[in-house]
């Protein structure tokens, strides 16, 4: 029988917001407990698959819906790095997490690693899933104006609920596709009463989260950082024409971060899309597993 986790909610700084739990299900000695981070208009069910898998091993897991995405709340300001990891701590202090490993994917990455470097005593270890890889500003030719307008997410609100799920379905996922997945990837954007959907995440929030990822002295934060780190790279399969200059940048990226932090464990997933946490979610859970099981 599959582990259920408990959903709850806690108010933070005034603000709701919403938790799951996966306590472990091994018996003996328990492994470093986890807070497992979404990414940038994402949700914390993205990790519905990999969560159950590090309860079989032994960890005690936290996923959050992070400010303004799923079903927290959506304040209009507080999208700087500092006020998400002030709440993020806020809750897993609430939540009595002691020395715990931290995870992020994409953006949640970042998130994860500005709070091993605010916090540097609590964390066990730090893994990035395919995100933190580079320093945004660091990009040849671009400005923080320019970051955030091509980086802005695309205007998919009044979308059909059909064509959202057939749009995903064309893609990688639509090779393993199951009813869990399309109710995952469904509750991570808001459906509406007419069944369409839109993003959970409001644009101009949106925006705000580019800016500060702009602000990020990312490279700078590697170097506080005092425990384990290994940071998950997806490599597809092909790389299009349009996207040979994002590898560039994060291949030089990867360099400058394996120069500030020699010991850092940088492992290249190949055949594998973005979100890791549902397309390998198996082999992601073995590598965040293997990670922190040999920390004291």
């Amino acid at each position: 029988m599959p582990m259920l986790p408990t959903d709850e909610f806690i108010t933070i700084h005034n603000l709701r917001f919403h938790y799951r739990r996966w306590m472990s299900a091994a018996s003996g000695a328990q492994r470093h407990p986890l807070l497992l981070l979404h990414g940038l208009a994402s949700a914390l069910r993205i990790w519905d698959l990999v969560a159950p898998l590090l309860a079989e091993h032994g960890h005690e897991v936290v996923t959050l819906d992070q400010r303004g995405h799923g079903e927290s709340a959506k304040p209009n300001d507080g999208y700087d790095f500092a006020t998400i990891v002030r709440d993020d701590a806020a809750i897993v202090h609430e939540l009595g997490l002691k020395r715990f490993g931290i995870v992020g994917h994409s953006w949640g990455a970042s998130v994860a690693l500005e709070y091993a470097a605010t916090y540097p005593d609590e964390i066990s270890a730090l893994l990035l899933v395919d995100g933190a890889s580079g320093q945004l500003s660091a990009r040849s030719g671009w400005s923080r104006e320019i970051a955030i307008e091509r980086l802005a997410p695309p205007r998919f609100a009044g979308t059909s609920r059909a064509a959202f799920v057939e749009r995903i379905k064309q893609g990688p996922l639509g090779r393993q596709w199951s009813e869990q997945l399309e109710d995952i990837l469904l509750n991570i954007v808001e459906l509406r009463p007419d069944n369409t959907v839109a993003p959970r995440l409001a644009f101009e929030n949106h925006l705000q989260i580019i800016g500060s990822m702009w602000d990020q002295p990312t490279y700078e934060l590697y170097s506080r950082v005092h425990c384990p780190i290994t940071l998950i790279v997806a490599e597809p399969p092909v790389i299009s024409e349009a996207q040979v200059d994002f590898f560039n940048q994060r291949r030089a990226g990867l360099e400058q971060i394996q120069h500030l932090c020699p010991d850092i464990n940088i492992v290249h997933m190949r055949d594998t899309i973005h979100d890791i946490p549902l397309h390998r979610p198996r082999e992601l859970a073995e590598l965040i597993d293997r990670a922190t099981s040999s920390i004291e």
